[in-house]
């Protein structure tokens, strides 16, 4: 590297880091860091690193690593307590350090190698260090010069996430846990964990509902003045995770309740400016540090500033080896961050459940890879799921079973298996001989789609064989249900008469979350087991838009219906797009209770209803049938192909 004149705007681990790493690279360089705190001002607690962080730091730079490592705990176990049960996950690999360690090594390590470090030195624009050849922007989530900046940046901040709060404690953690705890307000969770001898980070999590009923945003109003903590909230959690701190204190350092923010921006350069940590991206903390992706940031500009010619060539191959690790954070972060601003509504779930659906809340992780780490935790949910389908008196097979092949018992009905079809949407003799054929490839249900034309019915001579044709379905363990459009009276009669219990009511997409859709099972026959099928949103199930539509199908449930077909369309009928459909069935079976069919994205076929050894999305199918997300999926049989 030619020796160039670097400006950095923050004093963080992102710019200490890299004022070091540009040093080593290019002794001759003016590298200056301005931090407008003192040397010893830090918020937080503990900061923590994978293994495989760490070894990127020991590539870049063996002696911070070193350092670090020294002063850092380690651990490989993460601990998940709900309902009196403590469920230990192991074979993951862990560092944490004190943040005011942290900074205090990365200060000395860039000062000993001739980075100038200003203290004390606010930075209103980086434009004002415009002498620079390289600005390079770390001056956090918050920072001014991305603000003035947000329209060549594309800059967008998404403050919606949950409440939480960061504290420190005494109390004894040898590894990350995660403590559950349900309380007069609501439930309160937190993530602890060690980050030197004698303490630990206490970050506490919970909805708004159980914030406000606490008191909590009364006292996070009156402690906005910085360096202020929120003592109310202390207290009152103290008290409400007692057992699992034995009694020790929180200990105090800013901390009060705040709502995560997620920083995304179009680009991380403008002019001879540069994006990195927190001012160019955040993911929400329940996957990992922002420490510790700043830092990676910080390694892979130092190495693009080293071996480009241009500080314009720098900053796009910068971010063409960064963006994409950031991005899949992000991706999992986000769901993780939804998880938790909606653990409440999976309290009531058995432990055994609860640690799974947690485990599988990023999708980082296959079933391949659980099942490597926690052979004997994935039995034991396993085990519990196929205990929990067994009908009363009817014990199941030995051995291992995908949770695709148990039964399921819907209203009044046992299905033998949680895969349904849907036959071809016609009423004449090809519509029932694709019905046979789906029994006898060995569904559990077969949708007799009867809803394409409106209020109607079969012919009265067809009658005689669709009763033959039901009989022979049943005959294969496989059980009809059929659709019909809302009003289709006529189709109801028909289908008792020849001896089909379950029906699907189609709710129009304009009459979804309109009383006529919640009044959907209203002219269904008294003793049949209804469901209502709906098209899902095109939009996220976190949104306004999404949220409503939770809450109706949520009505539904007051209405006699048993449960909701979610049939997805757009981007969520792919298979890239199905884990946001999931989510709308995960959410909607919490919110109702009620049971969930969810469509598969085309392509995706049934073939291996003993095992869940055979294709990718088999096992996807059983982690989401496991984890409690939905009941039933909709295929189609390889047979049928």
């Amino acid at each position: 590297m030619r020796p160039q004149t670097f400006a950095v705007v923050g004093g963080g681990p992102a710019g200490l880091f890299l004022a070091r790493l540009l040093k080593l690279r290019a002794p001759r360089s003016s590298v200056t860091v301005h931090e407008r705190n003192a040397p010893d001002a830090t918020f937080g607690f503990g900061v923590v690193f994978s293994d495989r962080t760490m070894a990127a730091f020991e590539r870049a730079d063996p002696q911070t690593c070193r350092r670090l490592r020294e002063a850092s705990v380690h651990w490989t176990d993460m601990e998940l307590r709900h309902q009196a049960r403590r469920i230990r996950y192991g074979g993951y690999g862990f560092t944490a350090i004190s943040r005011r360690t942290l900074l205090r090594i990365l200060q000395e390590q860039a000062a000993a190698v001739g980075a100038e470090l200003r203290f004390h030195h606010e930075v209103p624009l980086a434009d004002s260090l415009s002498d620079a050849d390289v600005i390079a922007v770390a001056d956090g989530a918050n920072s001014a010069t991305r603000r003035a900046y947000a329209d060549d940046f594309g800059t967008t901040v998404d403050a919606s996430g949950p409440q939480y709060i960061w504290f420190g404690t005494p109390a004894r953690f040898d590894q990350v846990t995660f403590p559950f705890v349900e309380t007069r307000f609501g439930p309160f969770a937190a993530h602890a964990y060690p980050y030197e001898n004698g303490t630990s980070t206490f970050i506490v999590e919970t909805d708004t509902a159980t914030w406000r009923a606490a008191g909590m945003d009364v006292s996070t109003g009156e402690a906005q003045a910085p360096g202020v903590s929120d003592t109310h909230s202390k207290k009152l959690l103290e008290e409400i995770f007692k057992e699992h701190l034995d009694g020790h204190p929180l200990l105090v350092n800013n901390s009060k309740w705040a709502r995560f923010r997620v920083v995304r921006n179009r680009t991380w350069s403008h002019r001879n400016m540069v994006l990195l940590g927190d001012t160019a991206h955040t993911a929400h903390f329940s996957v990992g540090s922002g420490t510790k992706m700043a830092m990676e940031d910080a390694i892979a500009l130092a190495e693009a500033l080293d071996t480009e010619e241009t500080a314009t060539g720098a900053f796009r191959a910068y971010e063409t080896e960064r963006r994409p690790a950031v991005l899949r954070t992000q991706d999992w972060a986000a769901p993780s961050m939804r998880w938790w601003a909606t653990f409440a509504q999976r309290m009531h779930r058995e432990p055994e459940q609860f640690g799974f659906h947690f485990l599988t809340r990023t999708g980082a992780i296959s079933y391949a890879g659980l099942k490597r780490r926690h052979a004997a935790r994935i039995d034991e949910v396993e085990s519990w799921f196929a205990r929990q389908a067994a009908p009363d008196g009817l014990p199941l097979p030995e051995g291992p079973r995908s949770a695709v092949s148990l039964p399921l018992a819907l209203g009044g009905t046992v299905l033998a298996n949680r895969v349904a079809t849907v036959a071809a949407p016609d009423t004449g003799e090809a519509q029932r001989r694709d019905v046979e054929s789906s029994a006898r490839a060995g569904s559990g249900l077969v949708v007799v789609d009867w809803s394409a034309t409106g209020p109607r019915r079969p012919s009265d001579d067809g009658l005689a064989d669709w009763r033959t044709t039901v009989d022979r379905v049943r005959e294969h363990g496989t059980e009809p249900m059929v659709r019909l459009r809302v009003g289709d009276g006529e189709g109801a009669e028909f289908a008792r008469a020849v001896g089909i219990r379950l029906i699907e009511r189609v709710v129009p997409a304009a009459a979804v979350g309109t009383a006529a859709g919640t009044t959907a099972s209203s002219d269904a026959l008294a003793g049949d087991t209804t469901l209502v099928g709906v098209a899902c949103p095109p939009v996220s199930a976190w949104t306004a838009e999404g949220e409503d539509f939770l809450r109706w199908c949520s009505d539904l449930a007051s209405t006699g219906v048993d449960g909701v077909h979610l049939m997805p369309t757009g981007a969520e009928a792919t298979s890239e797009g199905w884990g946001r459909a999931l989510e709308y069935a995960d959410r909607i079976r919490e919110w109702s209770r009620l049971a969930v069919l969810l469509d598969t994205p085309d392509g995706w076929v049934w073939s291996a209803p003993d095992s869940h050894r055979g294709e990718a999305w088999a096992t996807r199918l059983h982690t989401a049938l496991l984890s409690g997300r939905l009941d039933i999926v909709v295929a189609r049989p390889l047979a049928r192909l």
